[in-house]
């Protein structure tokens, strides 16, 4: 039976190890030695009574397990990714930090890079994934909502302020956005392409860009006479359209709330495009 599965169980063992804690309050890894292994005695139900024997048993224990030596693997060991920890435990699944915590997805229209530590180069259709630092320093980047896009930025007509900028997967459960903030927390200026909807609006202004690509006036009525826009998407974005009225002016915004649009960025492929400057909000 293993005790020490993952990092909610050991950092509290660990840190009664250290100190030499004699109680200690009961949780499920407490009581699961307790109760299986005899390990202290209980005290009013709510803590564990522990002799020196009974700790040195403990990190034996989760020495045996785990790998991981009590008192001699930090605190800030315990914190980092699989990696760091790898050094230290048996179990680099142990790791609070996932495997692409430091990775995000980047490309450009050209398949030319230029990037902090210098300059590379993608195939048609591909993307790189970089360490998130490598947009430091950057002076302005274009920030992309979808997936999809990145994997075919040729199929749109991109307006010439934005063509020649690298670009940025805003993303996903598997790239974490965790990464994409560290990303351009060194870099000057964004400028968004979202989804054409209330949703895709909020996400621009609450994350201070200097503009947005959004579809023309006539690119819009195109998708609509196809039948390609998305009214359950502006149905499901409550949220979204509520803060929106509340708080901003932009005849854009207010046109598309009007006309209760909601265009996918997929729908826009092939399409003109337009880039908006803005004034990000304080």
């Amino acid at each position: 039976m293993s005790v020490f599965g993952n990092m909610r169980a050991i950092k509290p063992v660990v840190i009664a190890i250290r100190q030499d804690a004699r109680r200690v309050k009961i949780n499920a890894t407490w009581e699961l030695l307790n109760e299986t292994y005899g390990i202290g005695k209980k005290l009013n139900g709510s803590y564990l009574a522990l002799t020196e024997v009974e700790l040195a048993t403990v990190r034996r224990m989760l020495k045996k397990e785990t790998g991981v030596d009590a008192l001699l693997v930090s605190l800030d060991d315990l914190e980092g990714d699989r990696l760091a920890l790898a050094k230290k435990s048996r179990n680099e699944k142990l790791a609070r930090l996932t495997t692409g915590h430091r990775i995000v997805m980047a490309a450009s229209v050209n398949g030319q890079l230029q990037l902090a530590s210098g300059v590379y180069n993608h195939p048609v259709g591909g993307t790189l994934s970089v360490p998130a630092e490598e947009f430091h320093g950057l002076d302005t980047v274009l920030l992309v909502e979808n997936q999809a896009v990145m994997y075919a930025v040729r199929e749109y007509c991109w307006p010439d302020e934005v063509k020649h900028l690298p670009m940025l997967f805003r993303g996903s459960p598997q790239i974490t956005p965790a990464a994409v903030t560290k990303a351009l927390s060194g870099v000057r200026q964004i400028i968004c392409f979202p989804d054409y909807d209330p949703q895709g609006w909020m996400n621009t202004l609450t994350a201070k860009a200097h503009g947005i690509v959004v579809p023309s006036l006539n690119a819009i009525r195109e998708i609509l006479i196809e039948e390609w826009d998305k009214p359950k998407d502006y149905e499901r974005q409550q949220v979204a359209r509520e803060w929106l009225k509340g708080r901003v002016d932009i005849p854009l915004v207010q046109s598309m709330l009007e006309h209760e649009l909601a265009l996918s960025q997929e729908s826009m492929a092939g399409m003109e495009l337009e880039m908006l400057p803005l004034t990000p909000r304080g």
